[in-house]
């Protein structure tokens, strides 16, 4: 039987773990986009898949500082950042006007990519934290 993996870094092994998938998968999802469909489709896919893996980042980040110093802050500042980036994303996405080369779809589905690759990271992730602290 396989040995399982537990995550003994805390938030910074969350956030190392969580982004090397996320930042594969968008630079895969921009390759395909650009041999598939054109270049300006597969810089759009690779730079909404970036801003997306910044954005979780960010989040991750500011909870680990937080963790550090003030354990009881943890689960306000997850659920502070979680909305904090949604509405920095939904801000970009209205109120910056998009560049020509701009390719929606591409740009849709790197974001895609990259929330569904993150998330599902995050959440083995997170069972393999938990399986460390309750085992």
């Amino acid at each position: 039987m396989a040995k399982k993996f537990v995550n003994k870094n805390g938030w910074w092994g969350i956030l190392l773990l969580a982004s090397w998938p996320t930042v594969l998968a968008t630079v895969i999802t921009g390759m395909v986009f650009q041999l598939a469909e054109s270049g300006e489709a597969g810089l759009s896919a690779f730079t909404a898949g970036v801003v997306v893996w910044m954005l979780s980042a960010v989040s991750v980040l500011l909870i680990a500082a937080i963790w550090k110093n003030h354990r009881h802050l943890a689960i306000p500042m997850a659920m502070g950042a979680f909305v904090a980036k949604i509405v920095v994303l939904g801000l970009l996405l209205t109120a910056v006007p998009s560049p020509d080369w701009l390719h929606t779809t591409g740009a849709a589905i790197g974001a895609l990519v990259a929330i569904i690759v993150w998330q599902a990271a995050e959440v083995l992730v997170f069972i393999n934290t938990r399986r460390l602290i309750y085992s």
